[in-house]
């Protein structure tokens, strides 16, 4: 379960991103997330979503930190590093 909030938490901030750059990914960000995740592997995910906007050439409004603070906002429900409960 913990595993499928991330990825939607995930795939919701690359979509959104996508969107603000033009893009309209038809799978709602699940590519896009695929991606973050195979670059996230290597350089963690702060640069896993600077390295994919560099990729596709976006124009970042957010550097990957905010990113990243973005998908654990939405995992815990707050702007932190530190685990609260995920649901209830």
């Amino acid at each position: 379960m913990e595993e499928r909030i991330w990825r939607e938490a995930i795939e919701a901030v690359v979509y959104e991103l996508a969107r603000h750059n033009g893009e309209s990914p038809l799978d709602r960000g699940v590519a896009l997330r695929r991606r973050v995740e195979a670059l996230s592997a290597a350089c963690g995910l702060v640069m896993a979503f600077d390295r994919l906007a560099e990729e596709r050439g976006w124009r970042m409004d957010e550097n990957g930190f905010e990113s990243k603070s973005r998908v654990l906002a939405l995992v815990y429900g707050v702007s932190t590093e530190t685990p609260t409960l995920i649901a209830a």
